[in-house]
Order: C-alpha cells, then structure tokens, then sequence
C-alpha cells in the first residue's frame, strides 16, 4: 500500500468513525478533501461541535510563601481531527481547551510569559498545520482564554513534531526557564515528536520541561517517551487534574516551588507560623504551633479531668521527665459561653486540675505554674458546637529557667 493510499484510508476512518458523519464513497475516492469539506459542513454532520464556551469554573487560590519555577510556559493544543471524538459528551477539543483554561484561571500573579500553539487546526484534512495562535508575551489571563476560544472546529493531521520544532523559533530569545504543556489525545505521533523533543533538548539544555496532558483515560507510551528524552516533567491525564483542588495541585506542580521555613523545635509547625516556639520534642502541638494535650477536652462549664485524658497527661509526664530542666505554665481556656468573670473562674480551674496530676505523677510543684484565659484566646470559632468543643482545652507552655 502506496503513502497515499494510507493517507486516504486514514482519513476515511476519521470521517466515518470519528465524526459519525454521513460519506459517499465514490465521491470521497475521487476527491477525499472536498468530501470532507461537505460533509463537516453539513447539518447533518453531527460529530463535531462549534460550541466553544467554557464551564463555569472557581479556582482554589494559590497562596504563599513559593517561588516561581519557570519564566515562560508554552501551551500546545492538538486540534488535529482525531479531537473531533467524544469526551464527557464534547468533542476531545472542547475538553482539552477546558483544561488549558482551568490552568490559566488557577495560576498565581507571576512574572511569567505564555504562549499558546495549535497543531491541526485547520479545515483541510490532509495538511499537517501548526500555528502560534498567541503570545509569546507577559502572561494575560483574559488574552489567553481570547485565544483559546478562537480555536472552533478540530481539523487536520496531527503535527505534534511540527508544533514542537517551531518552539525553538519561538523562543529562540528566550532566557529562563521553559515548561511546555501539551494537551493531547495521543493519536498519531509516531517517531518524529520523539525526535523533535532531542532537537529541543540540544538547543535548550536542563531549561526546557515538558509536561504532556492527555485526554485518554489510559497509558501513553509516546507522551512518557517524550518526558524521559526531556529528561524533566511529567505526563497528567486531564481527568485527573479537572477538579479546582487537583488542578491547585497541578499548577503547583508545574508552576511553583513552596518555600520551606525552618521548624527549630522540631514540632511540625514551621517557625513562620508557630506562635509557641521552643515546644519540647515528642509534645502534640495545636495548629499553631501551642502544646495541648492530645485530643480530648472538657465538657461545657467543667473542670473535672476525664479518665480517657490520662494517657495524654501521661505523654506531658514523661516529656517533663525527659527534660528536667523544663519549666511549664499550664494554661486553662474555655468557649465563650457564659460571663466573662465565670469563665475566668473557669479556666483557672482547669489548668489547676490538671497542674494537680502532674504534682500527683512525680512532677515539682516549683516547675508548674497555673493561669487561666477565659475564652481570649480561640483556636477554633466559636460559633458551631465543634469549635466550642475545641477551645475548651487546657495548653501548656514551655518556661525560661
């Protein structure tokens, strides 16, 4: 079988079995494009969808400390025709523009260039095409999801390799880093996007990431293939990172690189945020960093100490054991239930009862102190019962000998 035969056969399939539109053969063997010109454009031709508006979507924000990790990025669109088939009842391109948007709503403010390119893209069945439908320029939420609505109708042979080698020109004056995003269904790749990614890589080193995004629910050897010849990146399926809190992940991932803060005294809660510094080592620690005593807690307007909180006191015993040199205030707290005088009353009572068995354990008297804070210090809100339940707790805080 001669190229062109394959070629032919090729585009048969997709015009049959792809876009499910009606053909006529003997028309289409005589001339195959202006076929497929008829019948994408007919009526009745049901397979392939112009509608290209976006879901409604609410990114998860991405907060700080990060730093960025890359300086441009480059989106690559496969609307070759093979994304003409169904995905969650729209066309495989509608769904791939979906992703590329949900990426561009979810990233943070950064001083980062994007682009976007097609590959396919066209009406004529037959032609490989690629096209740099925006950018290179400082990221624009608002012109990226310009350009991406632009793009209608999947079309076209699919030119990966071709889309890959105009990078180079692309960014040709470029200096930083480089991540590009491919999002594909994988079809038709064959050897030269493999070859194409070796170009790239001989151009631009240890600055260029690619990171292929898949709109088939199973493996792909060639986008694995072409991350390993990268030597850096990763290949996603768009199913995976649709939701916003998987697609925050996502971004993170690509995108950013967290800052990590010191934790000097090694109890979880990094120094940034830890308004109790200095917690001795093995102590349980509330979010913020404050030594509590595991996870039980008083009843409403008591102070007697429960029988299940004496494993945890047990914990608080051994840790003063361990470190003879520990000095420690034991800090009474309630919700903000009843007068502000009754609950200072209160939570004095508490961190005394529990003062009390540590005394009874073993633990000096002179290495305990007992103050009470009513409801001043709320680690929780206290507007549902679970968070009342919460602040009525008892935390200890370490003392400078």
């Amino acid at each position: 079988m001669s190229v062109k035969q394959f070629r032919l056969l090729w585009i048969l399939f997709l015009a049959i079995g792809v876009t499910g539109c009606q053909i006529h053969l003997p028309e289409f063997l005589v001339n195959p494009i202006k076929s497929i010109k008829a019948i994408t454009s007919s009526p009745s031709c049901k397979g392939i969808k112009t509608d290209d508006s976006f879901d409604s979507f609410e990114p998860v924000i991405i907060k700080g400390p990060y730093i960025q990790r890359t300086d441009h990025v480059m989106f690559i669109l496969d609307a070759s025709l093979s994304m003409a088939t169904n995905m969650h009842g729209e066309n495989k391109l509608k769904y791939a523009k979906q992703i590329i948007n949900r990426i561009n709503l979810t990233m943070p403010k950064m001083h980062i260039h994007s682009s976007l390119r097609t590959f396919g893209n066209t009406i004529r069945p037959a032609i490989y095409k690629t096209e740099l439908v925006y950018g290179p320029e400082l990221h624009s939420r608002q012109a990226l999801g310009d350009a991406l609505r632009k793009i209608k109708k999947p079309g076209g042979m699919s030119a990966l390799h071709q889309a890959l080698l105009a990078v180079k020109n692309d960014f040709k004056n470029a200096t930083g880093h480089i991540s590009i995003i491919v999002v594909t269904d994988g079809k038709v790749m064959g050897p030269q996007a493999r070859q194409a990614v070796l170009s790239l890589k001989k151009d631009f080193g240890k600055r260029i990431s690619i990171y292929p995004i898949t709109v088939e629910n199973k493996p792909s050897p060639s986008m694995e293939t072409m991350v390993k010849e990268a030597g850096q990146g990763f290949v996603e399926r768009a199913d995976a990172i649709f939701s916003p809190e998987d697609m925050a992940t996502y971004v993170n991932k690509v995108f950013l690189s967290r800052i990590h803060h010191q934790d000097k005294d090694g109890d979880g809660i990094t120094d940034d945020i830890d308004k109790c510094p200095n917690t001795p080592a093995g102590a349980r620690v509330t979010i913020n960093g404050c030594w509590v005593i595991g996870n039980i807690h008083f009843k409403s307007d008591s102070w007697n100490v429960p029988p299940e909180m004496n494993p945890y006191l047990d914990e608080i015993v051994a840790i003063l054991e361990n470190n003879p040199n520990l000095w420690m205030e034991v800090q009474g707290h309630t919700d903000y239930t009843g007068t502000s005088e009754h609950n200072y009353s209160l939570s004095k009572n508490r961190a005394k009862a529990v003062m009390n068995y540590l005394i009874h354990k073993g633990i000096s008297a002179d290495r305990l102190t007992s103050t009470g804070y009513a409801a001043t210090k709320p680690i929780e809100s206290n507007k549902t019962e679970e968070g009342k339940a919460l602040n009525r707790r008892v935390e200890l805080k370490p003392l400078q000998n």
